[in-house]
């Protein structure tokens, strides 16, 4: 997700209260460079950062922070489960033997020590360098794959291995479940070899089985972390566990922050997220290659990495800054990605490597025609809250969309629909700036800071730059400033919103501190690296915040990720909802009865089949998402597989027809793009997507319902 920025004022107000406390920092900081560390493994200048980041979590934080006992067990938690998420390292006598520690780290972080985490390191690379070897010699032993075995591999649901002997039986299992996986996969491609080929050279099982073997020998199953990866472990757990989106970064990871492989990067055009040993894709960045390709999506997550025809190589645990290096590469080239998708169907999905077509991540509209030719709608896409800060000339979305605006107000249409599905935020200023377009001035927001004072922020243009039907179609993962204009539109009643039970319920906002910058001196200790806080909390005007519950539409449609775990909710110590004081507004005067367009709207769909299979697909995703016990014997596992391909098969089908509504030019945008043959070709592909969109055919009846 991105990140709303404060506006400069509230900056320069915070930076003065780090500098308050840098002094008093500074001194705790020349008393630990003294003070000669206890073990080898931390250094004066780990504890130092220790410092900065105790202190500037309790000064700067929206929270007010307490290093007590309850604190304590939160960070011990949050840390095994960064050291050793999936269980496979730690005994239950190393976890006896760590929980000593459970209730002491609150005093360790008073006192700028860190004997847990030196501890905690060095069992975790004795125990990740025995279980090599337990894979290793797994491995390099025989698979009966007709033996009646099973393998749990959802964490929550083991208890730690209670020997040695146990642990690498565990192992002896992981292995076996990788290579029947590869196994099955190389009879499927056999298969496939055949009908293609007549002449194709058939290999036997025993062939196919040892092949499968080698391959899973040279995936890469772990990697070998660095000293400043152990103890940007141990910070982030002190720091997450405030909430989960402040963060520290050592000094060469702060360019990793919302990894893009796209712009001035030649890449895939995909954002990355490394939690809990996996690699998973939050976003897809428009006009991108793998946006172009069609086949990644949010929530993928990404089990091997290959170069063309390169063996892959397997991720798992591998640190996401590795992750990004593998995947990006020169423009032409090809990678290709094996990922597991929520149903639990695995893909190998090969991507032309390429430079983000930038145009495409602005805002762009269309006339959406029913399919009666009664009711045009203008439609504008906008996938994110873009503003160019370094350049007043530059492109700003607030800017954009009113030029949309005024195109499809010449166009004579009906009604408006923007589309925010997908909207991860940005640009605070631009949001209240678009939200403005809508109403006669007024507040769009409120904000509340750790000293409990709130503000609001509004819209102080007096008149609108559209004042007619308007729906705002939202989903799971319209996050941040589409939460605050949706939010905003909602209560004044200017537009019906449209979308999934809820947004994704991010009402936080973060500021980056650069350490170095309040270390004056001590040239010998630096780089020390940046941190991330979470300073305010936002606030709908009618006083709710949008933190947790997000944002729930007026009218709720069918949504294929409506079951899973998805959204602020599901994050490890998210902050709390909580309600302030309204401020004051007015609600907008129209001439259409809401409740009669809401009934309208849900009766079609109901009605509708496409959205009675999209509940079931729905349905289907949460069941097989929520699976994690497989069975290690061929003849289930290959019945299980062919079972979740039918299932994928069936529902791969939904939104592929199109639906009646005809999407097409407008009439400045045609003009604009005659004799631009790549142009055109981009948009009249943009269009056929639209026609085949069930959600905006009924947006557009909406609007119908709405004049």
């Amino acid at each position: 997700m991105e990140n709303i920025t404060d506006t400069e004022t509230k900056r320069k107000e915070i930076m003065k209260a780090v500098l308050k406390i840098s002094a008093a920092v500074l001194i705790i900081a020349a008393a630990v460079v003294a003070f000669k560390p206890h073990f080898t493994h931390s250094t004066e200048r780990d504890k130092v950062i220790l410092s900065f980041v105790a202190r500037v979590l309790q000064t700067i934080h929206y929270e007010n922070i307490v290093y007590n006992d309850s604190f304590s067990s939160k960070v011990f938690d949050e840390y095994i489960k960064k050291l050793d998420y999936g269980k496979r390292y730690f005994i239950k006598p190393d976890m006896d033997s760590l929980n000593r520690f459970r209730f002491k780290i609150d005093d360790e972080i008073n006192s700028f020590s860190l004997n847990f985490c030196d501890y905690a390191t060095a069992l975790i690379k004795v125990r990740q360098a025995e279980a090599h070897q337990y894979w290793d010699e797994a491995l390099e032993g025989d698979f009966d794959f007709s033996k009646d075995e099973y393998i749990e591999t959802e964490p929550d649901s083991l208890d730690y291995a209670p020997t040695k002997e146990a642990l690498k039986d565990y192992w002896r299992k992981i292995a076996k479940l990788a290579v029947l996986e590869r196994y099955s996969d190389l009879i499927d491609n056999q298969e496939s070899a055949k009908k293609d080929d007549p002449s194709y050279q058939e290999k036997t099982l025993e062939q196919l089985k040892n092949e499968a073997v080698e391959s899973v020998k040279k995936s890469k199953r772990f990697i070998t972390f660095k000293d400043k990866d152990w103890l940007s472990f141990y910070i982030n757990s002190i720091v997450m566990t405030c909430d989960p989106h402040s963060e520290f970064f050592m000094p060469d990871d702060k360019e990793q922050f919302d990894i893009s492989m796209s712009g001035k990067f030649e890449g895939i055009g995909a954002t990355l997220q490394s939690r809990d040993g996996q690699t998973k894709i939050v976003d897809i960045i428009p006009g991108s290659a793998s946006w172009r390709q069609g086949e990644l999506e949010v929530n993928d997550i990404i089990l091997q990495v290959g170069q063309g025809d390169d063996e892959p190589i397997d991720i798992a645990n591998m640190e996401l800054d590795d992750v990004v290096k593998k995947i990006r590469g020169k423009k032409g080239s090809t990678v290709k990605l094996t990922v597991k998708k929520i149903d639990g169907t695995v893909k190998i999905i090969p991507i032309v490597r390429d430079v983000v077509i930038i145009e495409e991540t602005y805002a762009k509209s269309s006339v959406l025609t029913s399919k009666d030719k009664k009711t045009r709608v203008g439609y504008i896409y906008l996938p994110k809250f873009y503003a160019d800060f370094n350049d007043r000339n530059g492109r700003f979305c607030s800017k954009d969309v009113e030029k949309e605006i005024k195109k499809l107000s010449k166009d004579n249409v009906d009604g408006i629909v923007i589309d925010l599905r997908n909207n991860g935020g940005g640009s605070l200023s631009d949001v209240i700036d678009m939200s403005g377009l809508f109403i006669d001035n007024g507040p769009i927001v409120q904000v509340k800071d750790k000293e409990g004072k709130t503000k609001s922020l509004d819209d102080k243009k007096n008149g609108i730059a559209y004042g007619g039907p308007l729906v705002i179609m939202v989903n799971n993962f319209s996050a941040s400033a589409s939460e605050i204009i949706s939010a905003a539109m909602q209560d004044y009643d200017r537009a019906i919103i449209m979308g999934s039970p809820s947004t994704y319920g991010k009402g936080t906002v973060q500021s980056f501190y650069d350490f170095d910058k309040l270390l004056s001196g001590n040239d010998h200790l630096k780089p020390l690296g940046s941190i991330k806080v979470t300073i305010q909390k936002f606030y709908r005007i009618n006083g709710e915040t949008t933190q947790l519950r997000g944002v729930i539409p007026d009218i709720i449609v069918p949504d294929s990720y409506a079951y899973l775990n998805v959204g602020e909710k599901e994050s490890r110590n998210a902050l709390p909802y909580d309600i302030i004081t309204k401020t004051n507004y007015n609600a907008w005067k129209h001439k259409y009865s809401k409740r009669k367009v809401i009934e309208k709207s849900q009766d079609r769909i109901a009605a509708n089949p496409v959205f009675a299979e999209i509940e079931k697909n729905a349905k289907r995703l949460k069941k097989r998402s929520d699976e994690s016990y497989y069975s290690l014997n061929y003849d289930k596992y290959r019945a299980d597989k062919q079972q979740i391909k039918e299932e994928a098969d069936k529902f791969s089908k939904l939104s592929k027809d199109k639906t009646g509504i005809t999407a097409d030019f407008l009439v400045d945008d045609r003009l604009a793009s005659e004799g631009d043959s790549l142009k055109t070709q981009k948009f009249t592909r943009w269009f056929g997507d639209l026609e085949k969109d069930v959600y905006l055919l009924e947006a557009v009846n909406v609007i119908n319902d709405m004049k």
